[in-house]
């Protein structure tokens, strides 16, 4: 159980307003929500204004009162997606950890970052290492690159224009033409690489995943030291990343065309 002492007064309070709502109880007023939690009207009316206007409640103009508002709706969607990826993609990503004995990354794409939501770690002297949870630049990673390069070039440009290229290492691409040219060469292989972009010392290839709409909603990678991965070697790992990231995409209901 959570101290209360660390609860946030007015984070709970919102979310108190949340949990009014049920199957029961479709609509509330601002006058209903004060009286259930005894709260001043003028305090309800401010959470009330800012779930609003981060779309977690929605105001129903005929009745003046509120509903539950589509952001949540948004956010099941996003976790029984990454739920359902991982539960897809995990015997995927355990057969290529027992192949090669590498680190195994699933990865989705958040803002500038790279989310980490599976992984399986190399026993191997040497392993690269990552934790599930943890974030990285999408642009200096391999499984950043696979899914910026699904992106349409409006969406690439809004991209670097809000986020920038900001430099991890010495190889890592700043300069937004660079950007690309790297993600249409990613587009023609079908796979992305990591030359010592985000980590010296290690490199990475990663492919793609899309679900049942051709959306890209996840990558997979397999991270290597750079000793044990030369440049040379980038098809070998890449094409076997972009076979395995197919079949996952296949088992989401994708149907390859061309890609």
């Amino acid at each position: 159980m959570a101290h209360t002492s660390k609860l946030i007064g007015s984070v709970q309070r919102a979310l108190d307003i949340l949990d009014l709502f049920n199957n029961q109880v479709e609509e509330l007023g601002t006058t209903e929500i004060s009286r259930s939690l005894s709260l001043h009207k003028s305090t309800v009316a401010g959470l009330v204004y800012t779930l609003e206007a981060n779309g977690y409640l929605t105001q129903n103009l005929k009745t003046r009162k509120y509903h539950l508002g589509f952001k949540l709706a948004e956010l099941v969607s996003v976790m029984l997606n990454h739920m359902q990826i991982r539960q897809v993609a995990y015997p995927f990503l355990n057969q290529l950890h027992q192949e090669y004995n590498e680190t195994i990354n699933l990865g989705v794409l958040d803002g500038a970052s790279v989310v980490y939501i599976e992984r399986l770690q190399s026993t191997r002297p040497l392993g690269m290492r990552s934790e599930v949870g943890r974030r990285t630049l999408a642009h200096s990673t391999a499984l950043g690159k696979a899914m910026l390069a699904c992106l349409s070039a409006t969406e690439l440009t809004a991209f670097i224009r809000s986020y920038g290229l900001p430099k991890l290492t010495e190889h890592t691409i700043t300069d937004p033409l660079c950007l690309l040219e790297e993600l249409e060469r990613t587009r023609q292989l079908g796979y992305a690489v990591d030359n010592e972009e985000n980590e010296l010392g290690g490199r990475c290839t990663a492919g793609p995943i899309f679900d049942q709409t051709g959306r890209v909603v996840a990558a997979i990678s397999i991270s290597l030291p750079s000793p044990r991965l030369p440049p040379g070697d980038f098809p070998i790992y890449g094409n076997r990343i972009r076979e395995v990231a197919r079949t996952i995409s296949r088992s989401l209901g994708y149907q390859y065309s061309s890609f």
